[in-house]
C-alpha cells in the first residue's frame, strides 16, 4: 500500500501516461455489475497496466478518484455526536479529527477497462483512505439495522 497522503499527483500522471499512448480516458469507475478481474500486481506499476490495456486492444480507459469533501466529514460527524452522545470523547471522534487533514487530497485511485464484457481494474488506495471507508461502513452498517428493527420484515 502507498504510504503516500494524497494521490491527486499520481491521477494526473496516469491521465497524462494514458493521453500519451493514445487513449481515451473516461473519468469514472468501471461498474461493479460487470465480471472484474483485479489486479494483483504492484499498485504502483499502473503504466505496466496501461500497457497491457493497449496490447489487449483497449482505446478507453476509466479513471476515477476518491477525494475527500468537508460534506462526508459532516455526515460522519452526526453519526458520531448520535452514537457517543453528549459530553462522551471516544475514538471515533479522534479518528474524524485526523481526517480534517486530508480534506481535498485524493484517497483513492481506480483504473480500468473492458474487454469482451470483463472489467480489469487496478485500485490504489491511502491508509488514511482504508481507515475513512471503514468508518463508513461502520454507520452504514449501523443504519441498516436500524431500519431492520424500525421496519422489521
Amino acid at each position: 500500500m502507498s504510504r503516500a497522503t494524497d494521490l491527486t499527483r499520481l491521477y494526473e500522471e496516469i491521465t497524462d501516461a494514458a493521453v500519451q499512448q493514445g487513449l481515451l480516458t473516461f473519468p469514472g469507475y468501471v461498474g461493479e455489475d460487470l465480471p472484474s478481474v483485479w489486479w494483483q500486481g504492484d499498485p504502483g506499476d499502473w503504466y505496466g497496466f496501461l500497457m497491457i490495456a493497449k496490447s489487449e486492444g483497449a482505446r478507453t480507459i476509466f479513471l476515477g478518484r476518491g477525494v475527500l469533501e468537508a460534506e462526508d466529514l459532516q455526515g460522519l460527524a452526526e453519526w458520531v455526536e448520535e452514537k457517543a452522545g453528549p459530553g462522551s470523547t471516544n475514538g471515533d471522534r479522534a479518528r474524524l479529527k485526523e481526517f480534517e487533514r486530508y480534506i481535498g487530497c485524493t484517497g483513492e485511485i481506480r483504473l480500468g477497462w473492458i474487454k469482451e464484457g470483463v472489467a480489469f481494474v487496478l485500485q490504489q488506495r491511502t491508509e488514511w483512505y482504508e481507515e475513512f471507508l471503514e468508518l463508513m461502513a461502520e454507520t452504514e452498517e449501523e443504519e441498516e439495522d436500524l431500519d431492520e428493527f424500525e421496519h422489521p420484515g
